[in-house]
């Protein structure tokens, strides 16, 4: 493998490391969930390129498309669940909040 790819995923490793703090630390349940597509996208990159380190494009590539796909999902999937969560709180709270 050469250096420069070795170099690139000590730099998507220290992305990922960063956004996984911002899943576990983010302020709203939101900003988990962009920090977890991140995490996914920054997975593809992964797969793509060990796929180009062991001269394996085509199978990776195909990997990664598959999976892209999947983590395209996720955080839809879950923002529309919470956004629907957050809508019946707020319904039940009332006009004048919770109080």
């Amino acid at each position: 493998m050469s250096g420069f790819l070795v170099g690139v995923l000590i730099a998507i490793g220290v992305l990922i490391v960063a956004a996984l703090y911002r899943v576990y630390d983010g302020p709203t349940v939101f900003d988990r969930l962009v920090a977890v597509a991140l995490v996914s996208v920054n997975g593809v990159v992964v797969i793509v390129v060990l796929g180009f380190a062991f001269d394996r494009a085509v199978l990776f590539l195909d990997i990664a498309l598959g999976y892209a796909l999947l983590a395209f999902l996720l955080p839809i999937t879950l923002g529309r669940y919470f956004e629907a969560q957050d809508a019946e709180r707020h319904r039940h709270d009332g006009p004048g909040g919770g109080t």
